[in-house]
């Protein structure tokens, strides 16, 4: 049995139905909005809050890659750029404390030779007539042999500098030792003498 309603019935519930429809539609909608964008703008955010700790120089900061859709490409990409950005950041810092130690290296091999030679000059220059020819002559010998080995180190620096800009090819060669140990020994003669 179909009971129906008189006119007047829907003109009285008419607006009442449809404020009430009006307002279903727009809690489903607010509902659906939320369950379904509501994961995708916690994805999103966690994307821009990565990207500015990045900004902020922290290259170990990740954004969630949880989801299958282009946000979670995008955090894939995003993380993959800051973990490159990480690696070379490391790599630019190795580079930095080899080059320092390099330097060091290198100002502690050119006083070296240095040192050595304006002792050997200060000492040729006040004791001149007290010097026998062959203690003189011994002493320039090691000033020419100390003044060669700063040529030597300073051309390394040269030949280093080529390499890295991809000039030359390396050629290594044998160093006799006897020669290093003869230098050390004829330099440092007289101290030995002295201390027995």
């Amino acid at each position: 049995v179909v009971m129906a309603l008189p006119r007047s019935a829907f003109r009285q519930l008419g607006p009442i139905l449809a404020v009430v429809g009006v307002l279903l539609v727009a809690a489903g909608t607010t509902t659906a909005a939320i369950l379904i964008f509501g994961p995708v703008r916690r994805r999103l955010r966690s994307l821009e809050d990565a990207a500015r700790q990045v900004g902020r120089g922290d290259l170990t900061a990740r954004a969630r890659e949880d989801g299958g859709d282009e946000v979670a490409a995008l955090a894939r990409a995003f993380n993959q750029m800051t973990q490159d950005l990480h690696a070379r950041a490391e790599q630019l810092q190795a580079a930095d404390r080899t080059r320092r130690l390099l330097l060091a290296d290198v100002s502690h091999e050119l006083m070296t030779p240095l040192t050595g030679m304006r002792g050997y000059l200060e000492t040729l220059s006040l004791h001149a007539q007290s010097l026998d020819p062959e203690t003189r002559e011994r002493y320039l010998s090691i000033i020419r042999d100390e003044t060669q080995r700063v040529e030597h180190i300073v051309g390394d620096l040269l030949d280093l500098a080529r390499l890295e800009s991809g000039g030359d090819s390396f050629d290594a060669q044998d160093v006799p030792l006897e020669d290093v140990f003869g230098r050390v020994l004829a330099r440092h003669e007289r101290e030995a003498g002295q201390k027995g």
